[in-house]
């Protein structure tokens, strides 16, 4: 029996090792430089709007799509792999535009990878992770790393009586310049602001962030009203709360009476009375403020999923088998927010909203706020896309949600679409996510940074992905 054992476990190490080899073969053999690719016979969703295409090739070349258009006309170079995509459907690759990735021990950038995340926006950190991401992002630019496209911040910047550890705590204007132009220097692609941020302090923010050619992104402080927030200038809004405010006809007064707010060690309720922001909805001020982000270009990021799971949180979560251990028996000791009635109030509200802001024209971001309980890396982008339609957005605004949009709020004119021209980033599906917005799970291709990864490659990835998991011995990251 013993020797029996041993024998299968020998098979099992070998196997495991050559489908490590194999992924490494059919994923780097090519580097992003010699990368070319032909797709045939395709329906292409190309992110603008249009109408899907049949019968399309799609030809790529290192990073870039080189053509797109019939299979009958577009001729592929002699030499160049094919894959035939009869009867399947490509999209431009994915967007999550509101992450944190500093948790130590989880595979964050193959678990995007892997669901079709090809873009991130990483939203907080230490200094020293941001120093970790321009590293991560020099190392898949030069294929010895797989991962995303990589947007990030540094610390959040908050005021006195911050409650988190990675927060840069500002007392003045001063301090708000000179910790914009640190950011700058240490290589953020944008300034996230805080809730307990002085007006002063904002403005500086606001000033420098102009000066330096930073976006500035976040959370509204409480003593700032969501319109005055555009008007300077910050180019998202995250979250359902902000626009639950900016949309109230009393904002000025709930501000004026959370503004001495701070929070407390071990309590989760928050500044503002819920029922009396819903109450007070102004259906004048959300067209307001819908004309205010468009004309600033600014958009509102819901993070829907976790509003969700404030209430409705799924145990265990989808993908939780690719995580440490650790983590969930963590999220599992997580108190609530406040009542369940209330946030369930408060998310069946953003709902009604977020139809008003899409008839208006206003740019939605698809972003999951992962790194907060209960998501994971890439799995929960999929779930955000099915609760946008399930909140009234068509199958193609919630895909535009994380392909065309960011790269347009982003002002990244290079991706978003399949266009002649742009990032060949890609997912070939398997089914056509403008029926039933679920298929984008249906993944049978990634293509990210001049690399592709089949369904082979990408399932060996999650199972080294998942063995690194369960061996991981470390502590969670608060």
């Amino acid at each position: 029996m013993r020797i029996a054992q041993c024998k299968q476990r020998f098979i099992t190490v070998c196997l495991a090792l050559i489908a490590i080899a194999w992924l490494g073969f059919g994923a780097l053999a090519q580097s992003p430089d010699t990368f070319s690719l032909g797709l045939t016979h395709v329906t292409v969703i190309d992110g603008t709007g249009a109408a899907a295409r049949a019968d399309q090739t799609v030809l790529l070349s290192a990073d870039r799509i080189m053509a797109v258009g019939p299979s009958a006309t577009v001729r592929i170079p002699n030499g160049t792999r094919t894959i035939d995509g009869a009867g399947r459907f490509l999209i431009p690759g994915l967007w999550d535009v509101h992450v944190h990735t500093r948790y130590a021990g989880i595979d964050h950038l193959r678990l995007f990878v892997a669901n079709g995340i090809t873009s991130i926006r990483n939203m907080s950190g230490p200094w020293e992770h941001l120093a970790e991401m321009r590293e991560w992002r020099r190392d898949i630019g030069v294929g010895r790393r797989i991962g995303p496209r990589l947007l990030t911040a540094g610390p959040v910047f908050d005021g006195p009586g911050t409650g988190r550890q990675t927060n840069f705590t500002i007392n003045n204007a001063e301090e708000a310049r000179d910790a914009v132009r640190r950011a700058n220097r240490e290589g953020a692609d944008f300034i996230k602001v805080y809730n307990l941020l002085s007006p002063q302090s904002f403005t500086a923010i606001a000033a420098e962030s102009k000066a330096q050619g930073l976006p500035f992104v976040g959370h509204v402080p409480l003593v700032i009203n969501t319109s005055d927030a555009v008007a300077a200038g910050q180019r998202t809004l995250e979250h359902v709360d902000v626009v639950t405010l900016g949309a109230s006809d009393r904002e000025t007064e709930l501000r004026t009476k959370a503004a001495g707010w701070r929070p407390s060690p071990g309590v989760r309720a928050g500044p503002f009375d819920v029922k009396e922001v819903v109450d007070s909805f102004s259906p004048e001020r959300l067209r307001s403020l819908a004309a205010l982000l468009r004309q600033k270009g600014a958009a509102f990021v819901p993070t829907m999923i976790a509003a969700r799971n404030r209430f409705e949180a799924p145990i265990p979560p989808a993908g939780t088998q690719y995580l440490p251990a650790a983590y969930l028996a963590v999220w599992k000791q997580v108190a609530p927010v406040g009542s369940a009635a209330n946030d369930r109030l408060v998310y069946e509200h953003v709902a009604k909203l977020l139809r008003g802001l899409d008839a208006e024209g206003v740019a939605i971001l698809a972003g999951t706020d992962m790194g907060t309980p209960f998501q994971v890396s890439g799995f929960s982008l999929h779930e955000e896309l099915s609760l946008l339609v399930r909140a009234g957005l068509s199958e193609m605004k919630a895909l535009q949600a994380a392909t065309r949009d960011p790269a347009r709020v982003f002002n990244l004119p290079d991706q978003g679409t399949i266009e002649q021209g742009k990032r060949a980033d890609l997912v070939l599906l398997d089914a056509n996510p403008l029926e039933n917005i679920e298929n984008t799970k249906k993944i049978r291709l990634v293509v990210a940074a001049g690399r592709a990864f089949d369904r082979n490659d990408l399932d060996a990835m999650l199972a080294d992905v998942q063995r690194s998991a369960r061996e991981w011995a470390g502590t969670p990251t608060r």
